[in-house]
């Protein structure tokens, strides 16, 4: 590949994008989904005194659903950015479904460009799910993103897990996947998301568990969309990973307490949830 950084080859047709995988997802967002975002935010950064009446950055806002969520919340600031202009949109169309309130802005940004992360100041609330991991290089953005936090701030992110299980693939392994996907031609990709979600749905039937009802009741994961996520898992690249207590301490040395932590199962994300007490 040309490039490992994600904002350097996304629009490329070639390669996947997070921004229209998100389009598609806009396309079918229901009121419960939009419920289930808002439950998965307020539970996880602690009840809703957390975000209401809060300053909250979403960083890499993707669908702007979470942004929206935060809105919802009663966050009195909301700054949604993401470098892909697809994304934007996604955000855009959200922020207007809400009625274009003036306190929730959308950006053009990196979370790799350091200058126009200073521009965008400090927040009660720093939140970035599943995004930094993809940039291309994630020691660089999360040095970033660590400050846009005001002092007692709370930063919720999520990262993948470095996984060394076999069973569903080590981290490597999909290393090598992904950069594979992203190098076909559309035919295989259609071919490489039917044989995982297959696959996905075999082993939940072979553990006795309904694939059906699994794929049917998804959205109760963050408001999330089966078919997004497969698209979205054999898509994302760059990708980074880490094990949890790699930036558990990476963050301490930082002046950051981990206040929360929902470990991943093997090659999904960690969900961290941090307070600066520096």
């Amino acid at each position: 590949m040309k490039s490992e950084l994600y904002e350097e080859n996304y629009q490329d047709p070639r390669y996947f994008s997070f921004g229209q995988n998100w389009k598609k997802f806009l396309e079918h967002l229901s009121d419960e989904q939009i419920r289930e975002a808002e439950l998965s935010l307020e539970t996880f950064l602690g009840g809703r005194e957390a975000i209401a009446g809060k300053t909250f950055v979403d960083i890499g806002c993707g669908s702007g659903l979470f942004s929206l969520a935060a809105y919802r919340l009663g966050a009195k600031e909301i700054v949604s950015v993401d470098i892909d202009e697809a994304s934007v949109w996604c955000a855009k169309k959200l922020h207007a479904k809400a009625g274009s309130p003036l306190h929730w802005k959308i950006l053009t940004g990196s979370a790799l460009d350091k200058n126009f992360i200073d521009t965008l100041g400090k927040f009660d609330v720093v939140y970035s799910w599943g995004v930094l991991h993809h940039t291309g290089n994630m020691k660089e953005a999360l040095k970033n993103v660590r400050d846009l936090s005001l002092p007692e701030g709370k930063l919720y992110i999520a990262l993948y897990n470095k996984n060394t299980h076999l069973l569903e693939g080590t981290s490597p392994f999909w290393h090598r996947i992904k950069r594979a996907y992203n190098k076909s031609p559309q035919r295989w990709k259609r071919i490489l998301e039917t044989l995982y979600a297959d696959y996905i749905l075999l082993g939940l039937l072979l553990h006795g568990q309904n694939p059906f009802r699994y794929v049917t009741e998804y959205k109760s994961l963050r408001g999330m969309d089966f078919f997004t996520d497969i698209r979205d898992w054999l898509g994302g690249y760059p990708y980074e990973y880490a094990p949890a207590d790699e930036i558990i301490s990476s963050f301490a040395e930082n002046g950051f307490l981990c206040l929360r932590l929902n470990p991943a199962r093997s090659i999904g994300c960690n969900e961290f949830l941090f307070f600066k007490n520096t």
